[in-house]
């Protein structure tokens, strides 16, 4: 019997803190996991909380614990790290890890390397695609010295690529977040659900609105909470969760403090799992100023929540609005508020709707579809390098 070459596989992340591209990741890992032919090695540059959870499902973490964005030592750890797996791939996420994990793997003389392009701003104060940062000017000298491929999670992601230099139409393919459809499936009984409500001050009647994601400027949360703080005073059954924490914390609790919205708006800080939340939540909403894709758009989506979004970047290849969500005008406090407003008053005849949002979760963005078209993209990118390869395909 002929014996299965394995393909080593290094994916490189800036950190694994809480974040889409973080969970993305490890759901991406996990299905890639089932073909015998991959050999997979993660390396988180700045460690994070998620480390226990890819331990947890098997999947081999070197994390080399360094802070800092000018930093020569993740350079030399990549390096010399690369050099003992020798993988046939290396494939990078987010930009920290684009930067260095690149320059590690052209210098290690890696064969292939990919990046997958999670948003389209390389910086933390704002999103345009027609305008080029001083990081996308790095970022593309880069991209050319290591000749990397690129993935984009959305087709405006790709725009935002092309924009910055015509020639990465040919080097990028988009393929969309996803998640695993078993997610429909509610971790939280009846009874569960009415205790986490309880335990957080939360009526059986209440509207639940949830809001996932860091508490910083692309989020948006403060534009969330000015455009609906006359809404909660109206209406006193409308509750709020923030779920996850950040650079913003400090403010968005003084707003909630100085505008009386202590009793409606609970503050929970990170969360390893946002399940739960989702689950006992009757809408989410995604106030994002700028957003590459948004997977808590599909993780709400799979569990037939309403959802609430801004019309910026990817979201609305997910969202068709009064279809499968609703989309705001972004930063248009009006129109937020007005959505939210209709939202309620039919949150009753909003049953299709759900079902549209699960089916387009099932058709678009099932990660094993998703984890499928990486896989063959490795698969493809291998055999044009090194026609000698014996490679098989969907060794699973």
């Amino acid at each position: 019997m002929e014996s299965i070459k394995k393909y080593k596989i290094v994916h490189i992340i800036s950190n694994l803190s809480l974040g889409g591209a973080q969970i993305l990741l490890f759901d991406i890992m996990c299905k890639l996991k089932e073909y015998k032919d991959l050999e997979l090695t993660l390396i988180t540059i700045d460690s994070g909380e998620y480390i226990q959870k890819y331990n947890n499902a098997g999947i081999k973490v070197i994390d080399i614990g360094e802070k800092g964005l000018v930093n020569l030592k993740i350079y030399f750890k990549l390096k010399k790290i690369l050099k003992s797996i020798k993988p046939d791939i290396v494939h990078t996420h987010l930009n920290k890890a684009d930067f260095y994990g690149r320059i590690a793997a052209k210098r290690s003389n890696v064969p292939l390397i990919i990046s997958t392009c999670h948003n389209y701003s390389t910086t933390h104060t704002g999103a345009d695609i027609n305008k080029k940062s001083f990081f996308d000017v790095i970022d593309n000298f880069v991209i050319n010295y290591s000749k990397s491929s690129l993935i984009a999670i959305s087709k405006l992601v790709k725009q935002y690529l092309i924009n910055r230099n015509p020639a990465y139409e040919k080097i990028t393919e988009v393929i969309y977040n996803g998640i695993n459809p078993d997610k429909s499936k509610y971790k939280l009984s009846e009874g569960e659900m009415l205790k986490l409500r309880s335990e957080n001050n939360i009526d059986s009647d209440d509207f639940v609105i949830s809001v996932i994601g860091r508490l910083d400027k692309q989020k948006g949360h403060l534009l969330f909470l000015e455009s609906v703080k006359e809404t909660l005073h109206r209406n006193k059954k409308i509750k709020i969760l923030l779920i996850g924490d950040g650079s913003l914390r400090d403010q968005i609790e003084s707003f909630i403090k100085e505008n009386d919205l202590g009793n409606q708006v609970i503050m929970k800080g990170f969360q390893p799992d946002s399940e739960p939340y989702i689950e006992i939540s009757d809408l989410i909403c995604v106030p994002s100023l700028w957003e590459g894709f948004g997977l808590v758009i599909i993780e709400g989506m799979i569990k037939k929540k309403i959802i609430l979004a801004s019309d910026v970047g990817g979201i609305p290849e997910i969202i068709t609005d009064g279809f499968n969500g609703f989309m705001f005008e972004s930063q248009n406090s009006k129109s937020l508020e007005d959505k939210l407003t209709y939202i309620i008053k039919h949150k009753d005849e909003s049953v299709k709707l759900k079902e549209n949002a699960m089916d387009t979760v099932k058709e678009k963005f099932d990660v094993k579809r998703n984890a499928d078209l990486y896989y063959e993209l490795y698969i493809e990118k291998l055999r044009k390098k090194f026609p000698e390869y014996n490679v098989f395909t969907c060794q699973q």
